[in-house]
């Protein structure tokens, strides 16, 4: 029996590049078992021409299910696929700077109850 070449997978694409989130579902050719690499998957849906695309150019741009994935990574039958809007200000510079604040914040009032112990002996 000769096995059937032409099967389809079926896709969700969560684009949350915009706002209100555009959730879409699409059916797309695949190989026998129902898996596709990303790419591919991407390629289909008219959203990537190169695996140079600018999506696959910073780590995590696209994921499955909330995982980052890249253009190689496997894509199965039902799998949600995000993309996602590029992160301005990394938040760990973002927790740093206001960690470092409230640090600041501390010294500049050790500083002033220094300053004003050493008026006061002064006097």
């Amino acid at each position: 029996m000769e096995s059937n070449q032409n099967t389809w997978m079926s896709v969700e694409l969560c684009d949350a590049r915009q706002m209100p989130l555009v959730l879409t579902q699409h059916r797309i050719h695949s190989n026998e078992t129902k898996t596709c690499h990303l790419f591919e998957v991407l390629y289909q849906l008219n959203l990537v021409k190169t695996i140079d695309d600018p999506i696959f150019q910073k780590k995590g741009q696209v994921g499955v299910f909330g995982v980052t994935l890249g253009p190689q990574d496997t894509v199965y039958d039902g799998d949600r696929i995000e993309l996602y809007c590029p992160i301005l200000i990394d938040p760990k510079k973002i927790r740093r700077k206001k960690a470092n604040q409230n640090k600041d914040t501390e010294l500049k009032t050790k500083a002033k109850i220094r300053k004003d112990r050493k008026v006061s002996r002064e006097l």
